[in-house]
């Protein structure tokens, strides 16, 4: 699961960044302010080495952040809705809610990124010549050549033809318009990115058993770029089985509930091991304002059991994270349940109302069923 803290949005995209993301960066600005400035401007203090490396690392994740807001702009303007943006250790991910509708539109979305990451890399590296030219400490310039070279560097490896890098995405237009087979294509570019991944872990560990812990990456690379192409398979192959099943159709109505003020005592004597559910809505004034499971109590220690009341503990029904609308695909519902890393959804109407639930049994269920009469 890839999700973080809100930074704020960009064209209506949000902006996140997950706790991982510290890693990277204190690792960048550790190698860029005491291993690459220091090499290139050895007359530089200290204080403007770690200042100038701040502001180049900050330089690097925003070129990041448009590489990423690039593609997420494009399938925006061709129907493919990403609804948020994450940095994390390994750099960005755009969260799409469903593939693009044909080949064109998933060349145009893949390849808007690289070529945004060239322009970006351009423009640094002319900002390089510029400052050489105006004699500008070469401290400076030495931290736009860094940038510029990052960015060139970061386009070609996003061109690696391994789905679901930007490369594996336009192989993988190419081949489903040639083949006209959205799955074929998907196929081929998920097993040569699973490849490329392999390669990398390979490579990875020969170069930590000559000594170099720079390997490390590779493997860690590799092992992503591996599981990710084995998940973008494996989540079309879903979308094909539960493509036409909507979240109204599986969830389950009326949704049992639980008073807000009740104790967890209460709850647990006279619900949970009563009606043997793992999971209630949570009532108030006649509306369900929340949800409450099992692990929930759990959470706390059982000597509190008798002072503190389910609504302490809830999960909020006015979350994003805990709802779903009726009229949504069941396979959105089991995306966002693996996002969120949450078994259950409240289900909402239009109008907000908390109308059922739906749980990942039930999804799993659906698909059980529906690989046995398929012969899966």
């Amino acid at each position: 699961m890839v999700e973080g803290w809100r930074l704020g949005s960009l064209f209506g995209i949000n902006i996140e960044i997950n706790f991982t993301w510290l890693i990277i960066f204190g690792l960048i600005l550790w190698t860029v302010s005491a291993g690459i400035l220091p090499g290139a401007a050895p007359d530089a203090s200290p204080t403007e080495l770690w200042v100038i490396g701040a502001i180049t690392t900050l330089l690097f994740f925003a070129s990041l952040l448009l590489h990423e807001v690039a593609h997420s702009v494009m399938a925006n303007s061709l129907g493919t809705e990403v609804s948020r943006i994450t940095l994390f250790v390994f750099g960005g991910v755009s969260q799409m809610k469903n593939e693009p509708d044909d080949p064109m539109s998933e060349f145009k979305i893949a390849i808007v990124g690289p070529l945004t990451s060239i322009v970006l890399g351009g423009i640094f590296l002319g900002l390089y010549v510029v400052m050489q030219q105006l004699e500008v400490p070469r401290l400076y310039w030495s931290a736009m050549l860094w940038v510029g070279q990052i960015n060139i560097a970061l386009a070609i490896f996003n061109m690696i033809p391994g789905f679901p890098l930007d490369g594996g995405r336009v192989l993988r237009s190419i081949l489903w318009n040639t083949w006209n087979s959205l799955e074929r294509a998907t196929r081929i570019a998920s097993s040569i990115g699973r490849g490329f991944g392999y390669a990398m872990i390979g490579l990875g560990f020969i170069a930590m058993l000559a000594g170099a812990l720079g390997g490390l990456w590779f493997v860690a690379l590799g092992w992503l770029l591996s599981s990710a192409a084995a998940s973008s398979y494996q989540q079309l192959q879903m979308r094909r089985t539960l493509g036409d099943v909507y979240v109204h159709d599986l969830m389950s109505s009326p949704v049992e509930t639980i008073p807000q003020d009740l104790t967890l005592n209460e709850a647990a004597e006279e619900h949970f091991m009563r009606v043997h559910f793992t999971a209630f809505g949570v009532e108030q004034n006649d509306s369900i304002v929340g949800l409450v499971r099992m692990q929930d109590l759990q959470q706390v220690p059982r000597d509190q059991w008798d002072r503190v009341t389910v609504g302490e503990v809830m999960q909020q029904a006015d979350s994003e994270e805990r709802t779903i609308n009726s009229d949504e695909e069941a396979v959105e519902a089991m995306m966002e349940m693996a996002r969120n890393d949450t078994g259950r959804l409240l289900v909402t109407d239009h109008s907000g109302e908390v109308i059922g639930i739906i749980s990942h049994s039930d999804l799993q269920r659906l698909i059980r069923v529906r690989g046995g009469l398929n012969g899966g």
